[in-house]
C-alpha cells in the first residue's frame, strides 16, 4: 500500500481530468492538493475568466465515490457521453451536503485509484480531528476569506469585521485597546495580524468561565477566585494560562481594576486526585488514577500538564468536548445495545416518504442521489414509485405531476452501494431494508422490474425461510436482506409471477380491526395521517394490539403539497412501525426522527417498550386513598392516557363498587367498548 504522505505528494502535484458538467458539457482542467491540504483546485474555464481558479474545500466535501454513481453519470451514459467501459477510470466528490457532484475522467486507472486514496485520507483526517483542531480550521478559514488582498495580514477593521461575522459582538473601543495594549506583532506591522495571532485572540474572546468555576470548585479557590470578573481585553491577556506562551510573555504590563488575587492565577489547574472528584461528582462516572492520568494525557495540551499530571482548562474544555463526555450515552450513541433478536413488529423502523423527491409533492426535483442521503442517514423504508418508461425501461415517477422521471435501474445501482452503509461513525447497519414498491407498471415492464432487482440485489432479496411461521423473523436474521414490499395499482391488480416470487411483504388495504384479524403475519398496510389519527382517537387501545401482531405504515397526507411533516410521535406511541416522513424537508419531525434513531448504534431499528410489544398489561403498583363524605353522591372514574391522549375511560357509582381484585373493562371516547382491562384491588374501610 502506497504511503499516506506520498500519496497526499501526488494529490498535490495535481494530475489533468475530464470534467463533466450536469447540463453535458465537459472539459479538460488541472487538479491539484492546495500546499494546505484544505482543498482541491483547478483553473477555470477561459471563457469565463482568464486564469480564475475554482476550489472546492475539503471540509464542504462528504464522500469520494467510485464508477458512475451520481446522477450527472447516469446523465452522460444515457446521451453516449461516457462509455460503460470508462467507468474503471471514474471518480465523483460529493459536497455541499451531498446534494452536488464533481464528476471527474482520469486518463488512467492508476491516476483515479491515488486520488481516491488521498481524498479518502483527508476525510477520514478531518472526521477524526479534535474539536481543537476543528476550531482552529474554522478560523482560518474565515480568516483566510477577510484577508482579500492575499497577504496573511489583517489590520482593525478587517479584524472587527471578521468578529462581526464570527458573532463576537465587541465594540471598536476594546478592538483598539488589544491593538494598543499587546505587542504580539513585529514592530513593522503593529496594525495588523497574521492567522495565528488572530486564532489567540479568538481564543482569548472566547473565553469560557464556567469551565475556570469548575476548576475553581475542586481545586479549592473558589472562595478566593471570581472567575467572572475579567471584563476587558487587558485583564484577559494577564489571566489566561492557555493562550501561546509568546503571547502571554510579550504582553505588557497593566494594573487590573478589581482583578483576581495572585494565589488565583497560580491554581488554573486540576490535580489527578481533584479530576477525579470531579468525574466521580458531577459526571457519575467512576476513573481509577491510572485512568484519570491517561485523560491529562489525552486531552491536556500543554508539555506542563503532562509532566506535572495537571489538567488546565484547555484540557477540561477539550475533555469536555469530547465524544465521551457529551449528552449522549456513547454506548448507545456507537454500539447496537438492544435485544435484536425478537420478531421485527417489536421495533420501530426509520422510513421514509417519497424517497426520490428533492423539494416539494408537485414542482420539485427529484434524483436518484436521495436515496444514497435517506440511507445514509440510517433510513430502512424507501419508497419506489414504479411506472412504465415511454423507453421500455421502468421509471421512478411521481404521478401526475411535473416531476421529473428517474430510471429504475439508476436508483437500485445506488441502493444496492449504500443499503448496509457503514461509516467511521456507524457501526451497525446491514440489519435488513424495506423496498416500498408502489407498482404501477403493465405486466410486460414488471417483468423488467424483477430482472433488475434480481440483477441488483441477487440473493439477498429475502424470500421467506419457513412457510409454516406465523411471526416475523428478527432483524437479527435478516441481516443483509432486502425485503420488498409491494403496493399494487387499484387500476391495475394484476402481478407477473416473476415479480410476485420476490415479495415477501405483501402491502394489503385496511379494512378495520376486525378484517385484520384474516391476515398473514406479513401482510402489512400503509395507512394515511388522517385514517390513522382517526383511529388513534376512536380505537387507540384495538390500534395497539393490531401494531403488535401487523407492520404498519404511516405516510403523510396528501394534502401536505409542500411536503411538510406529520407528527410521527403520536403514532410511534401506539407501536406504528414505519413513520414515513419527507427526509428532504429539514422540520422539527425530522429533527426528532433523527433523535429517535440516533440510539442503538443508528442502526435504524428501535426496540419498542414492552408495553407497546408483548400485550398492554403495564403495572403501576401505585396506591390511592380517598375519603368519601357522601357515598350516594360520589363517582369514580377510572382513565388511563398516554401523556393528554385519553386511552380509556370507566366511570362507576361509588355505592356500586365491589371490593377485591377487579378488572375494569374501558371504553373509548365515545364510551364504546375496548379490548382493554384495568385491573384494581378495591379495599373500603367504613370509619363510623
Amino acid at each position: 500500500m502506497v504511503d499516506k504522505n506520498s500519496v497526499l505528494s501526488q494529490l498535490q502535484e495535481g494530475a489533468l481530468f475530464i470534467k463533466f458538467n450536469a447540463d453535458g458539457t465537459r472539459g479538460e482542467r488541472y487538479f491539484y492538493l492546495c500546499p494546505k491540504l484544505n482543498a482541491i483546485r483547478y483553473t477555470g474555464s477561459k471563457k469565463l475568466l482568464q486564469n480564475s481558479e475554482v476550489e472546492y474545500l475539503i471540509k464542504d466535501c462528504v464522500e469520494v465515490r467510485s464508477g458512475f454513481k451520481t446522477d450527472t453519470w447516469f446523465k452522460m451514459l444515457r446521451n453516449g457521453k461516457v462509455r460503460e467501459q470508462q467507468e474503471g477510470l471514474s471518480l465523483s466528490i460529493l459536497h455541499s451536503r451531498g446534494r452536488k457532484s464533481l464528476d471527474l475522467l482520469a486518463s488512467d486507472s492508476e491516476t483515479r485509484n491515488i486520488w481516491i486514496e488521498g481524498i479518502q485520507y483527508l476525510l477520514q483526517d478531518r472526521n477524526g480531528e479534535s474539536y481543537r483542531r476543528i476550531t482552529d480550521k474554522w478560523v482560518e478559514n474565515l480568516f483566510g476569506e477577510a484577508d482579500l488582498n492575499r497577504n496573511g495580514l489583517l489590520c482593525k477593521r478587517e479584524v472587527h469585521l471578521l468578529l462581526e461575522r464570527m458573532n463576537v459582538r465587541l465594540c471598536a473601543d476594546d478592538v483598539e485597546q488589544y491593538f494598543e495594549q499587546t505587542v504580539l506583532r513585529k514592530a513593522k506591522r503593529r496594525e495588523q495580524l497574521n492567522v495565528d495571532e488572530f486564532i489567540n485572540f479568538y481564543k482569548l474572546l472566547t473565553y469560557r468561565p464556567e469551565l475556570n468555576h469548575i476548576i475553581h470548585k475542586y481545586n479549592g479557590t473558589e472562595d478566593i477566585c471570581n472567575c467572572n470578573a475579567y471584563a476587558t481585553i487587558s485583564q484577559l491577556s494577564h489571566t489566561f494560562s492557555y493562550v501561546d506562551p509568546s503571547f502571554k510573555h510579550n504582553t505588557l504590563p497593566r494594573k487590573i481594576v478589581n482583578g483576581p488575587p495572585a494565589q488565583c492565577q497560580a491554581s488554573n489547574y486540576l490535580t489527578v486526585e481533584e479530576l477525579r472528584e470531579f468525574m466521580q461528582d458531577e459526571q457519575q462516572e467512576q476513573y481509577s488514577v491510572e485512568q484519570i492520568q491517561e485523560l491529562i494525557h489525552k486531552f491536556d495540551p500543554s508539555i506542563e500538564g503532562k509532566k506535572c499530571m495537571e489538567m488546565g482548562v484547555d484540557g477540561l474544555r477539550e475533555m469536555l468536548l469530547s465524544d465521551v463526555n457529551e449528552l449522549m450515552n456513547p454506548v448507545h450513541k456507537h454500539t447496537v445495545y438492544q435485544d435484536m433478536t425478537r420478531p421485527l413488529t417489536e421495533y420501530w423502523i426509520n422510513a421514509s416518504h417519497n424517497t426520490y423527491l428533492c423539494a416539494n409533492q408537485v414542482l420539485g426535483e427529484s434524483s436518484a442521489e436521495m436515496y444514497v442521503r435517506a440511507l445514509k442517514h440510517g433510513c430502512k423504508s424507501v419508497e419506489l414509485d414504479v411506472h412504465d418508461g415511454q423507453d421500455g425501461k421502468p421509471v421512478v415517477r411521481h404521478g401526475y405531476t411535473l416531476v421529473k422521471d428517474i430510471y429504475l435501474d439508476e436508483i437500485l445501482i445506488l441502493i444496492r452501494e449504500y443499503a448496509f452503509f457503514l461509516s467511521p461513525f456507524v457501526f451497525f447497519k446491514k440489519y435488513p431494508l424495506f423496498l416500498n414498491i408502489e407498482n404501477h407498471c403493465s405486466l410486460r415492464q414488471q417483468i423488467i422490474i424483477a430482472k433488475l432487482l434480481y440483477d441488483t440485489f441477487g440473493n439477498s432479496i429475502y424470500l421467506g425461510s419457513n412457510s409454516k411461521s406465523t411471526i416475523w423473523p428478527s432483524p437479527e436474521q435478516l441481516k443483509g436482506q432486502i425485503i420488498i414490499r409491494v403496493y399494487f395499482s387499484i387500476f391495475d391488480k394484476c402481478i407477473c409471477s416473476d415479480l410476485a416470487k420476490f415479495i415477501y411483504c405483501e402491502n394489503v388495504t385496511f379494512k378495520g380491526f376486525g378484517h385484520s384479524k384474516g391476515y398473514n403475519y406479513n401482510q402489512s398496510s400503509s395507512l394515511s395521517e388522517t385514517r390513522a389519527t382517526s383511529l388513534i382517537e376512536d380505537q387507540p387501545l384495538d390500534f395497539i394490539k393490531y401494531n403488535q401482531r401487523l407492520l404498519t405504515r404511516v405516510y403523510p397526507a396528501s394534502f401536505r403539497q409542500n411536503s411538510s411533516n406529520v407528527n410521527a410521535i403520536e403514532f410511534w406511541n401506539v407501536g406504528a412501525h414505519m413513520v414515513a416522513l419527507n427526509f428532504q424537508t429539514n422540520d422539527l419531525s425530522m429533527s426528532l426522527n433523527q433523535g429517535k434513531f440516533s440510539t442503538n448504534g443508528r442502526c435504524g431499528y428501535v426496540l419498542k417498550p414492552d408495553i407497546l410489544r408483548q400485550g398492554l398489561n403495564p403495572l403501576w403498583h401505585h396506591n390511592m386513598n380517598f375519603t368519601v363524605c357522601i357515598p350516594e353522591l360520589c363517582l369514580i372514574r377510572f382513565t388511563v392516557k398516554d401523556e393528554t391522549e385519553l386511552l380509556g375511560q370507566y366511570c362507576i357509582p361509588f355505592l356500586s363498587i365491589q371490593q377485591g381484585y377487579r378488572h375494569i373493562r374501558l371504553l373509548n371516547r365515545y364510551n364504546e367498548p375496548t379490548s382493554g382491562t384495568l385491573f384494581v384491588k378495591v379495599k373500603i374501610i367504613n370509619t363510623e
